[in-house]
This record gives C-alpha cells, sequence and structure tokens, in this order.
C-alpha cells in the first residue's frame, strides 16, 4: 500500500510541477502581450496628436486660400512653410504606421489600406499583390 500511496504523491508533484511551469509560461507570454499592447497604443497616440495637429495646419492653409478668394494679398512665404510642416507630419505618421506593423508582425496593402501577415503574398480584402 505504502508503494502505491508513493507513486500518487509522484504523480501529484510531477503534475503540479508541469502546471507550475505552464502557468509561468502563460505568465510570460501574457506579460508580453500586455507590453505589446502598451507600445502599440502610445504609437497610436502619438498618430493621433500628428493628426491633430495636420488639422489645425489645414485649419491655417484654409484661411489663407480663403483670404486669397475675397482678394486680399497672398503672403506665400509662411504657405510653403505650412505645407513643408504637412509632409513632415504624413512622413512621421507613416513611419509610425509602420512601427505598429513590425510589432503587430503585419504589413498594410498598398492597394486598399487593408492590414495583413508579414508573410502574406496577396491581400486577403483586394487581392492585391503584395
Amino acid at each position: 500500500m505504502e508503494d502505491r500511496v508513493r507513486q500518487l504523491l509522484e504523480r501529484v508533484r510531477d503534475t503540479a510541477a508541469s502546471v507550475g511551469e505552464a502557468a509561468g509560461t502563460t505568465a510570460r507570454y501574457a506579460g508580453k502581450c500586455a507590453g505589446l499592447m502598451v507600445d502599440v497604443t502610445k504609437l497610436n497616440m502619438k498618430i493621433f496628436d500628428l493628426k491633430s495637429d495636420i488639422s489645425r495646419l489645414l485649419g491655417e492653409v484654409g484661411q489663407m486660400v480663403y483670404d486669397t478668394h475675397r482678394g486680399q494679398a497672398p503672403d506665400v512665404s509662411p504657405m510653403d512653410d505650412l505645407l513643408a510642416q504637412l509632409d513632415a507630419k504624413h512622413a512621421a505618421i507613416e513611419e509610425l504606421k509602420e512601427r505598429i506593423a513590425t510589432l503587430k508582425n503585419s504589413r498594410q496593402c498598398p492597394g486598399c489600406g487593408a492590414v495583413c501577415g508579414r508573410e502574406d503574398k496577396f491581400c486577403r480584402s483586394c487581392g492585391a499583390q503584395l
């Protein structure tokens, strides 16, 4: 009887060790996923801020165009600066989107903008070659 109890206790111990290892692996994976989500959220917040800046700059450009329409003499030098700022902010957004895609192990379709897997050869949405 003692052998059977000892064997049972050894099986319980082995099972508990396996469960402990699995729990540790799961916790590490969950931590990694949570960290990834935090990083993606931070990048998305930067994109949001850049888009807010773009909206403000477009408002300024629009006001200049409207003032010109109303007959006011245009001052071209601020327009060039505003357009350069807009170009820079759009480029920064594209860079951030690429970083997000890299973190998510995905990429964006050049045809329709859908998110596709890094290894995909064709877009799942529109069928364009990637």
